[in-house]
């Protein structure tokens, strides 16, 4: 890394001359007129602006239309700029009004009298005493012509004093600005220190700024993609750019690893059958898994990740399966649903997938997709009884069991009708109920007990308000057996007592676990068959109070925090501060540069992730909702379940 100052007339004359250009990851020119104008105000009066840096490659890295006109091309490898764009840009449109490529100049003006850079209105541009900037800044500008062509002669006592301030104006484009120039040939490397720049602004992710170099080579890609989007959104299967772009790099034939689309042997005309390619995949994966699979929105997916090997299998066999075929990728959905298969090494495994499904097929490509999402268990290991233990509502089973809710057609306990994730009504608007009511069995059992999935039920508002806080045996009477049947609510009516609370709880769990396993392909389970203690992933280490809500359900207080990509938190550890994104409707983390960049299906995998980047020596697990904190409240992540 090179560091030398150069005069800023310099470095507006190369981007001017083609020697730096923008990069594509660049966003567009934001500034407006008054930030110009106090620009050159800091300028004049000497304060800091900040330096430049530069990107020296001997890539071939695509790069936008600056917002000036680039007169000549550069014959050698020209640098590229990657801090500094609004600054340069700013410095060129006044120093060569006729530059600037929408051709609406700026006129800025000097006055003499007050030593200030003004944006005039119509009036004060009447005004002879208001110097235009751009004529001072010209080489050889004579300011005794300049204060006689406004009606200043000689003999004015202010003559010589204005002579000066005329001359500090022109003496900017000989001030210095420090230069960086930063050297690699590592695209993703200087992404990375891109995303790192733009801490102070809107954050941006690894996936924006692939989006943005796609749309610098491909003109009317970024308005394509974003259509696409809003599609997924009005079909309630909203998917974060992230994952959509690894399918694309796949179907590209680049791998998984989405940073790569932006190589300079990608061209437009494959961008646009890359982009085709990943619309007709996402629309036959998003309709087998609402179909198929019953899942009817993304926040009910563990990680948006899971769309991805549905829809490179069903798009290489033109959305047509075979029989016995949409049974086995279900399973596969709910198995790596289950077990968090995409909460590490996202693109790895990606990688992996795609190559199986292309070079096997049949029984043996599902069983090995199986086996891989299945992580340390066995393929056929069936669930038991006590792998639903210390499971609450933010585990991957919870989702799992509303699906099978939704598949076997549950309904409500007071209405009789069925449940529907997305109800007209509100009062019918799903809620998950806890079976013995949090008020009343708190004091006496602990909260891993109360508030783990064996009691939680699927209900809607209208009927959670009507149980209030009153025990099984009290408003199960009035609940039709059926009813209770189709959420696996134990038969036995002694269960519903406030002193077999625990006795319901493990029969309950053992229904539980059989509803699991049969959305898995996996054995029942038996009651004589030993449990395997190594199978189950770890789980959060600490239980935090769930709030009787909508599975997914985000409150406007958590929706009041949501940036573009997600609510803001941050973790510091090791005296490192990481930075990151909460989805509160699906539960994901993403980090979006530095150590443990990736997205994670949970808090506790983000959090596993920095640690195991940071300090790979210790014991990486982590409570991940006590770990990472808010930026916007500076509360603790729990604090917005």
């Amino acid at each position: 890394m090179g560091l030398a100052n150069e005069k800023i007339i310099s470095q507006v004359e190369d981007l001017l001359n083609g020697r730096v250009v923008i990069p594509s990851i660049q966003r567009d020119f934001v500034w407006m007129r008054p930030d110009v104008r106090d620009l050159f105000d800091s300028l004049y009066r000497g304060y800091p602006v900040g330096a430049l840096l530069l990107w020296k490659t001997s890539l071939t890295v695509p790069f936008k239309t600056a917002a000036v006109v680039q007169v000549d091309k550069s014959v050698n490898q020209p640098l590229y700029l990657l801090d500094g764009q609004q600054r340069l840009t700013s410095l060129a449109w006044v120093y060569r009004p006729e530059t600037k490529a929408d051709g609406r100049l700026i006129d800025l003006r000097f006055d003499v009298r007050t030593e200030e850079f003004v944006n005039p209105s119509a009036v004060q541009s009447k005004d002879p005493m208001l110097f235009h900037v751009s004529t001072l800044l010209q080489e050889n500008v004579q300011y005794h012509e300049v204060l006689k062509a406004a009606g200043v002669e000689y003999s004015d006592p202010d003559f010589g004093l204005w002579m000066q301030r005329l001359q500090k104006v022109h003496d900017i484009r000989r001030q210095e600005i420090a230069v960086i120039t930063y050297e690699s040939d590592d695209y993703e490397e200087v992404a990375e220190l891109f995303a790192r720049l733009n801490k102070g602004g809107r954050r941006l992710s690894k996936g924006d700024l692939v989006y943005s170099a796609i749309a610098a080579r491909w003109s009317e890609g970024l308005d394509t993609m974003d259509a696409f989007h809003r599609e997924l959104q009005d079909s309630n299967f909203a998917l974060n750019r992230e994952a959509v772009l690894r399918l694309m790099s796949l179907l590209a034939g680049t791998g998984a690893h989405h940073i790569k689309l932006i190589g300079a042997d990608v061209d437009e005309a494959a961008l646009k059958e890359a982009w085709q390619a990943t619309e007709r995949a996402l629309r036959f994966a998003i309709d087998f898994l609402k179909g198929e699979c019953s899942i009817p929105r993304s926040e009910i997916l563990s990680s948006p990740n899971v769309t991805i090997v549905p829809a490179l299998l069903l798009y290489h066999r033109d959305g047509k399966l075979r029989p016995g075929e949409a049974q086995l990728l279900r399973r596969w959905v709910y198995t790596a649903m289950a077990f968090s298969h995409y909460s590490l090494q996202v693109e790895g495994k990606l990688d992996a997938e795609a190559r199986l499904i292309k070079s096997r097929g049949g029984e043996d490509l599902f069983a090995q997709l199986i086996r891989r999402a299945s992580g340390t268990r066995s393929l056929d290991s069936a669930l038991h009884p006590r792998d639903l233990e210390q499971k609450y509502s933010t585990h991957p089973f919870f989702k799992l069991l509303y699906i099978a809710a939704l598949r076997g057609t549950a309904r409500d306990w007071a209405t009789n009708i069925a449940i529907s994730d997305q109800p007209m009504n509100s009062s019918a608007k799903i809620e998950f109920h806890h079976v013995f009511p949090r008020a009343r069995v708190q004091a006496a059992y602990a909260k891993e007990e109360w508030n783990s999935l064996a009691n939680l039920a699927f209900i809607t508002g209208q009927t959670n308000k009507m149980i209030s806080s009153r025990l099984p045996a009290e408003y199960m009477t009035e609940i039709a057996p059926e009813r209770l049947s189709e959420q696996w609510i134990p038969d036995d009516p002694e269960l519903r007592s406030m002193d077999r609370f625990p006795d319901f709880l493990a029969a309950r769990r053992r229904r539980l676990a059989n509803v699991l396993n049969e959305l898995l392909g996996l054995p029942a389970y038996a009651e004589q068959a030993a449990h395997r203690e190594t199978d189950e992933p770890a789980a959060d280490e600490e239980l935090i109070v769930e709030d009787p809500a909508a599975p997914t359900l985000v409150g406007a207080e958590v929706r009041e925090l949501r940036t573009e990509h997600g609510v803001e938190i941050h973790a510091v550890y090791e005296g490192r501060r990481a930075d990151a994104y909460y989805d509160p409707s699906s539960r994901t983390v993403t980090i979006p540069s530095g150590p443990g960049r990736g997205a994670y299906d949970s808090p506790s995998g983000a959090a596993v992730a920095l640690v195991q980047a940071l300090n790979p020596h210790v014991n990486p697990n982590r409570n991940g909702w006590s770990f990472w904190t808010v930026t916007a409240t500076g509360k603790l992540l729990q604090s917005i379940r």
